[in-house]
């Protein structure tokens, strides 16, 4: 447990570069980030000093996705998503729903040179990629999840909640831990970000 929060403190600390993007991209990635279609979380968000934290649980379906990988540093990984925007454009892809990062490996037992990240966003219908864009499929399992209003840098505090409400189930916390950042933060005050956590588990 102490393992998963520091991976997700890291996680979540990686985005919060993206709080404020490069002036001279911001422009183009909040126009790109605003055309895709998103679908906000069906709990309460949850806002510090996070001491209720609302979480539920659900399966999501399958999702096929575009994906730079990232290894090293989590908290370097929030700041590609521009470049991953860029490199989706570039190719044409057909996006879908907000960016995301997928963060696999605890940074208390893994070098931090070896740390695996990806930084994705859904498609929307058929597409064949080129390097450095991947595709994959997210696989349909069950989540415990939260919206987290606020700085993406603030977002590790709410964990304590989701991973209480994890182990009053019985429910095992797995990976890859998902990052899915709701709002573009350009030009948006932090109060207004939206994250949804979602943690996948087994009994």
């Amino acid at each position: 447990m102490r393992h998963l929060i520091l991976l997700t403190s890291l996680a979540v600390a990686s985005c919060s570069s993206t709080d404020q993007p490069n002036p001279d991209a911001a422009g183009q990635l909040d126009a790109a980030w605003a055309s895709t279609t998103i679908t906000l979380p069906d709990v309460p968000v949850s806002v510090a000093p996070f001491d209720v934290v609302h979480v539920d649980w659900k399966q999501p379906l399958g999702e096929a996705y575009v994906y730079l990988n990232h290894v090293g540093d989590y908290r370097l990984a929030g700041a590609r998503i521009a470049e991953l925007f860029a490199e989706a454009q570039v190719q044409g892809a057909p996006l879908r729903g907000a960016p995301f990062l997928l963060f696999y490996d605890d940074p208390g037992k893994t070098p931090m040179n070896q740390l695996r990240a990806r930084i994705c966003i859904g498609l929307a219908t058929d597409f064949s990629s080129l390097p450095p864009l991947y595709m994959d499929q997210l696989e349909a399992r069950p989540v415990a999840y939260a919206a987290i209003g606020g700085a993406y840098s603030e977002v590790p505090r709410s964990y304590p909640g989701i991973f209480a409400y994890m182990a009053g189930r019985g429910w095992t916390p797995g990976t890859p831990i998902r990052e899915i950042y709701l709002v573009s933060p350009a030009g948006v005050p932090a109060e207004q970000l939206v994250t949804e956590v979602q943690v996948p588990w087994g009994s």
